[in-house]
């Protein structure tokens, strides 16, 4: 009986690297290399599904795939995405999508929850969430830090949630986050807080170097 029968497996829209030794193989202009064999939605959700009647996963699930793109995958599912893991915080909390998800029953997993503040995948005109004025005076007035607004945030909307850290006075911090609840005020601020940096409001990880893959999620921020 494989060990992995409790897995679960993550399909990402911009996994199409060249296969290689790099993660990320990328051209000098820092433009990725595209794989000019990279299957279909179908052809690769098929695969996981593969893993799953074989035992070796027990959930399988999405992760940077917008509306239509779960849409193509939903019509030829035979199991149904387990969940959708995607950037969201106040500055970006896809609300459309959560809501897509909510309808079809695809648990909704936030990463960079606090706003990407010490990651390498950081933009160059990076936005600091955590210094947000906003956010500072709803910790204030539940005398909680800032990143434990923040991922109560994602709590009261009913997501799973996975911020980073490698200090463990911080993971404590970041799991001591149930003895507070935000109020309706609390949530409407932060929901709006997106709009402080345009109608679509502010994607921390981009990934444009992606950008000419066909696969690629965001084209509509470009």
């Amino acid at each position: 009986q494989p060990q992995a029968d409790s897995a679960k497996a993550v399909v990402s829209t911009q996994s199409t690297g060249e296969p290689g030794e790099s993660l990320f193989p990328s051209n000098a202009d820092g433009t990725s290399i595209l794989d000019s064999k990279s299957p279909s939605f179908a052809e690769t959700w098929g695969a996981l599904e593969k893993l799953v009647d074989e035992g070796k996963c027990k959930n399988i699930g999405l992760s940077n795939f917008n509306i239509k793109q779960i849409e193509e995958v939903l019509k030829v599912a035979r199991v149904k995405p387990a969940c959708l893991q995607v950037e969201s915080h106040p500055q970006l909390p896809n609300l459309e999508l959560l809501e897509f998800c909510n309808k079809h029953g695809i648990s909704f997993v936030a990463y960079s929850p606090l706003g990407n503040p010490g990651s390498v995948f950081r933009r160059e005109d990076q936005v600091d969430l955590l210094h947000d004025e906003d956010v500072k005076e709803i910790a204030a007035k539940h005398g909680a830090t800032v990143g434990q607004v923040l991922i109560r945030y994602q709590v009261d909307k009913g997501n799973a949630t996975i911020p980073k850290s490698v200090r463990p006075a911080r993971i404590d911090e970041n799991l001591d986050v149930f003895g507070f609840k935000l109020d309706e005020e609390d949530m409407k601020t932060l929901n709006n807080n997106y709009l402080k940096y345009g109608p679509k409001g502010y994607r921390t990880c981009p990934c444009t170097g992606w950008g000419k893959s066909p696969f690629y999620p965001f084209q509509d921020e470009l």
